[in-house]
């Protein structure tokens, strides 16, 4: 079996999104990745390989095409941050923040705001009886923004740290803006894996959608 190049792979995915500097910013880029494989702990959501790589390096093209007069390396670490940043719990989030700060130095860029989202979500919050603290504020755009790169997420947490609310928030405000959203709520073991996600017929080689 051959290990794939990751930082080759950066670098052409990092050159086909417009990137000039796609040599050393994909050294920067997997270097990062490797030690948070390494030092993080073993969240079983956590995920640094080429499908993480490919998200986080499609959110860094959609900062370039719409900033192209920012620094590249700006331009990356903003991207590592905010992607990653939601799905990064307790202490890791110490040991996280200082890779960036030591593989990026000087880099303390502010996060892309959707003010029209983050008033719409505040709106909701205040007529479903909640006051809108900063922090459900921000897990709720952070939800948005990684529904717009990955298909499927999870929202984790104990009791009581408003999961459910986050994402009926953000339908609600969705619907606010205009835009579509069904929701249908499941309960996993109600149902098989196999109607859940899907199967192929291993007979006949077809495929039944969940």
């Amino acid at each position: 079996v051959v290990v794939p190049d990751f930082a080759l792979i950066a670098e052409n995915m990092l050159m086909s999104e417009g990137f000039t500097q796609a040599k050393v910013l994909g050294v920067k880029f997997i270097h990062l990745y490797t030690l948070c494989k390494d030092l993080l702990s073993k969240a079983m959501h956590y995920d640094w390989g080429l499908r993480a790589i490919k998200s986080v390096l499609r959110v860094a093209g959609d900062f370039k095409r719409s900033e192209p007069d920012k620094s590249e390396l700006t331009i990356l670490f903003r991207s590592l941050r905010d992607f990653n940043l939601p799905k990064i719990v307790g202490d890791d989030l110490i040991v996280f923040t200082d890779l960036l700060g030591d593989l990026f130095p000087g880099e303390n860029v502010p996060r892309s705001r959707d003010w029209d989202l983050e008033k719409k979500v505040e709106e909701c919050f205040v007529e479903a009886g909640f006051q809108p603290e900063d922090n459900a504020i921000l897990s709720t755009i952070q939800l948005a923004e990684l529904l717009v790169v990955r298909h499927c997420d999870f929202i984790m947490g104990t009791s009581g740290t408003a999961k459910s609310t986050c994402w009926k928030i953000l339908a609600e405000a969705n619907g606010k803006r205009g835009l579509k959203t069904k929701v249908n709520d499941l309960d996993p073991k109600a149902i098989l894996t196999t109607e859940f996600y899907g199967y192929i017929n291993l007979a006949t080689r077809e495929w039944k959608d969940g």
